[in-house]
């Protein structure tokens, strides 16, 4: 054989086991800051929020009761987007409560909601999903006794809306879906799921996640906005606790391998609450395209566009956001005022 294909065969080989091998005996120590979930909890300080036992999980909820007269006429389920968690709604939870009562909580994966790890359920058991999501959800709305219920859904948090609408109609009176990518999101796209499974991935996986607590994170954040030189340093603090609690990481990857919700195309006829879509105008909101479709598509949706405001109303443009929210409902004859 030439030495030249035989210093060739040595070359791949060597990224061969580069590239299988090494993944697989390297240590890779724990995120930094982390801590027990216990402990991120207490830290976060919220008198307003605790753990609530949610079907196979247990949700971090931000209550907030109603504030108007006599009895409760609505409750409002906040859904945050994908990277975020419920600190994301902290801007318009007292405007809200004057309509209802108000919960806002952190999906699994996200913020200080209870991050099982793959050890502690089966293949076909994931709490990441999103069917998951959905009775979790419905979980979390009987056992604090919410009744009238609009959900708020912010980018995935509509998807997340959208299916909890169609399994459960009873219980929803209306939809508010800000951004929501109904359709991008179930495109699916990236890696073939054997290739995410692999052991290789299964420890680099959670690495990959890391890079959300740094500047792609951050981009990904300032993406949303239409003037990202208005985040705050406490919005960009309420944004990364998700990143103290131990395990973050792994619970994040164990999301991306719960892969995209079912295709709603065909089933928005189900959805008989009405909705408000929203969309967003920052460069980097979802195509408006997507919000067209979607109000196009569902029995009863008015379509409202948010002036100079991007994808994340609650944080950038609550007050915006509030009246577009509120004045829809009393269009619906949802605010009992």
């Amino acid at each position: 054989m030439p030495f030249r294909i035989k210093v060739s065969l040595v070359i791949v080989a060597l990224l061969v086991a580069l590239v299988v091998v090494v993944p697989l005996v390297v240590p890779l120590g724990a995120p930094s800051g982390a801590r027990p979930l216990a402990e991120a909890v207490a830290q976060a300080g919220r008198s307003d929020a605790r753990l609530v036992p949610a079907g196979s999980v247990e949700l971090y909820a931000v209550q907030r009761p109603y504030s108007g007269p006599g009895t409760a006429p609505l409750s409002f389920v906040l859904l945050h987007a994908y990277g975020s968690n419920a600190f994301s709604f902290d801007l318009v939870l007292d405007d809200l409560a004057r309509y209802g009562d108000v919960v806002a909580f952190d999906r699994p994966g996200f913020g200080l909601s209870e991050r099982p790890a793959p050890s502690d359920f089966g293949a076909d058991a994931s709490p990441y999903s999103y069917a998951a999501q959905v009775t979790q959800t419905v979980a979390l709305i009987e056992r604090l006794g919410l009744r009238n219920v609009v959900l708020v859904g912010d980018n995935a948090g509509g998807v997340l809306a959208l299916e909890v609408a169609i399994a459960r109609p009873d219980l929803v009176a209306g939809l508010v879906l800000v951004g929501a990518p109904a359709y991008l999101l179930q495109q699916g796209g990236g890696a073939p799921g054997w290739v995410l499974r692999t052991p290789q991935l299964a420890r680099l996986g959670p690495v990959f996640m890391r890079q959300l607590a740094g500047q792609p994170g951050e981009q990904l954040y300032a993406g949303a906005w239409f003037d990202a030189g208005r985040i705050t340093l406490a919005q960009r603090a309420a944004r990364s606790v998700g990143t103290t609690v131990d395990g973050w990481d792994t619970a994040l990857w164990q999301v991306t391998l719960a892969g995209a919700p079912q295709s709603l195309v065909g089933r928005l006829g189900g959805v008989t609450a009405p909705a408000l879509v929203l969309a967003g105008a920052a460069a980097g909101s979802v195509p408006a395209s997507e919000s067209e479709r979607l109000a196009a598509e569902l029995p009863r949706a008015s379509l409202a566009r948010l002036d100079a405001c991007g994808d994340l109303p609650q944080e950038e443009c609550p007050g915006q956001f509030v009246d577009l929210v509120t004045a829809w409902l009393a269009g619906q004859g949802l605010t009992g005022h």
